[in-house]
């Protein structure tokens, strides 16, 4: 579970951004959104329940982004609560359509949610018993969450003692409507219809002729006689106690109605405090599934601390929002690091090649072999053996923080823009860099895989600024890899050796090294201390240097 749960949530957070236009961000520890981008807080690695609650949480929330029309306004606070109950729904049957998946996540969310009790209303407040029923009865019948009917049936068994069968059943048909509900507007025209059908039961006058004509008929009974009146206290049991509780299950309207049934009086009291009290956050699913993320991820901070929190996804952006100013000139880099370039050439084509051997077919007749024909030994033809394909993903991560600002940060442009222009062109090397901090921890893609140096040159106009949030850096170069189908992941970090939260940087160091991610670290001037950080590293003080250290740095790796 840990390792799945590791690499899971992050990667399809990315996936829900790419495929759907939905910003994701998993950093901090709030689970929220702005209608835009959906932010996730960093949870315990291999905990089931967070595991749940953050993929239903992006599910729902990514539904919302892609469906709910936001100028939509409601007009009082239960008008809103109930008008968002049913987009909820609404939304998660619309996603459940597009994205199967995503109807198992949501199901696997609330039915969660339900024995967690968040479902359960009240007993002592009618507006919100009134939403719970609403919500279960819809989730279990519409999202077949089953989790949620034994809060339907209990609900509305209260319901229908507090304002009586008949207007819990004109209530429920217009709920049969929410299964087709298409647009945040008809939602909301559903909530105000129902609302206005308990406003029509509030402001109804009690009928008189009625009241009279049952006190007629209970005067002309006959008064029943002393043996008559003990017979049957002793054997049925009080007519109101009886009506406490209903068999488990039943849905016998009658049974739970008999002699239980609310005064006028009582039932517009209900009403009252239905339409007119404020219920909250009560229903709101995507509210309940923030506040129990945000509890998960605190209560492991308590516990553990930051050092186990690793599953970060501080999502990405791009260069033009940051970049400024003129980019490094591509030629002269190219000039200044031609040796490089030469020699990782030379090295990698050694690598690729065996020396000739002889073998049973081929082309060429090996002369040097000729002597084994007598001895019935076919193999006479020369043939050179390759090796298989390099097959490296490379990701370079740039530290433009404040502290490697001036002479650090022309160096690192530089060095960064050199890497992904020489790697990039060495076949079986997929390269991106990227730098980091970007706005609120994302980190600025600079070359993305696919791209070439030649073609985003102008992203690397960028200026040192902000802290040095490593870690989170770290947490998008792991999501990356977990997506890259080569063989051999090597990750690079340009730096001058200041992280931010060095405890938390070395425990995701651990995590990516545990996951096959090869680490170096190139120190910018630094001092060494990039060394305490990556076991394989180099320092580079000038340009002119960066040759021999990154020669040094991928011979092993290239040449394996």
């Amino acid at each position: 579970m840990n390792k799945v749960f590791i690499r899971s949530l992050p990667v399809v957070a990315m996936a829900m951004g790419d495929k759907m236009g939905v910003k994701v961000r998993i950093q901090g520890s709030q689970a929220m959104t702005d209608g835009n981008t959906i932010y996730l807080p960093v949870l315990p690695e291999g905990d089931e329940s967070a595991w749940i609650l953050a993929r239903g949480y992006l599910d729902h929330e990514a539904g919302h982004v892609r469906h709910t029309d936001f100028s939509v306004r409601e007009d009082t606070p239960i008008h809103k609560a109930l008008a968002n109950i049913l987009e909820d729904i609404r939304i998660e049957q619309a996603m459940g359509w597009t994205y199967p998946g995503c109807a198992v996540n949501l199901r696997n969310l609330a039915n969660h949610l339900a024995y967690e009790g968040a479902f359960t209303p009240s007993a002592n407040k009618p507006e919100q018993l009134f939403l719970g029923w609403i919500l279960a009865e819809c989730r279990s019948h519409v999202l077949k969450q089953s989790a949620l009917v034994p809060v339907a049936q209990k609900a509305r068994k209260s319901l229908v003692k507090r304002l009586g069968v008949v207007l819990v059943n004109q209530t429920e048909a217009l709920l049969k409507r929410v299964e087709s509900l298409s647009t945040t507007r008809q939602a909301h025209d559903l909530a105000e219809e129902i609302l206005d059908r308990l406003r029509q039961a509030q402001n109804q006058r009690p009928q008189k002729a009625a009241s009279q004509t049952d006190k007629k008929k209970s005067e002309e009974q006959p008064t029943p006689s002393p043996e008559s009146k003990s017979d049957k206290q002793g054997n049925d049991a009080p007519e109101d106690s009886s009506m406490e509780e209903s068999p488990s299950g039943s849905d016998n309207d009658t049974d739970i109605t008999e002699g239980s049934r609310s005064s006028p009086a009582a039932s517009k009291e209900t009403l009252k405090r239905i339409l007119g009290k404020d219920p909250g956050a009560f229903g709101d699913l995507g509210q309940m599934t923030a506040e129990a993320l945000q509890a998960a991820s605190d209560q492991a901070v308590r516990e553990n601390g930051m050092e186990s929190m690793t599953g970060i996804y501080p999502g990405e952006q791009l260069a033009k929002e940051v970049t400024c100013g003129n980019p490094p000139d591509l030629h002269q880099v190219r000039h200044e690091t031609v040796a490089l370039r030469s020699k990782l050439a030379r090295l990698v084509q050694a690598s690729k090649l065996k020396r000739s051997c002889a073998g049973r077919l081929g082309r060429l007749v090996d002369h040097r072999t000729l002597h084994r024909l007598p001895a019935g030994d076919p193999r006479v033809f020369r043939r050179k053996e390759e090796k298989r394909a390099i097959n490296t993903a490379v990701i370079v991560l740039l530290d433009r923080s404040g502290s490697m600002s001036g002479a650090r940060m022309e160096l690192a442009r530089k060095t960064v823009l050199a890497l992904a222009d020489v790697l990039g062109v060495i076949p079986g090397i997929s390269v991106s860099t990227g730098a980091f901090p970007g706005k609120e921890g994302a980190v600025v893609s600079m070359t993305p895989f696919g791209r070439t140096a030649s073609q985003t040159k102008d992203n690397y106009a960028i200026t040192a600024n902000g802290g040095t949030p490593l870690a989170q850096a770290l947490g998008w170069a792991r999501v990356q890899m977990a997506v890259r189908q080569e063989q051999r992941k090597i990750l690079l970090v340009a730096t001058d050796g200041q992280p931010s939260n060095p405890g938390l940087v070395r425990a995701l160091l651990e995590k990516l090294e545990a996951e096959g991610v090869e680490l170096m670290g190139l120190g910018i001037l630094d001092q060494g201390t990039t060394r305490h950080f990556f076991a394989r590293h180099r320092t580079v003080q000038s340009l002119s240097e960066l040759p021999a250290a990154v020669f040094e740095l991928f011979q092993e790796a290239l040449t394996e």
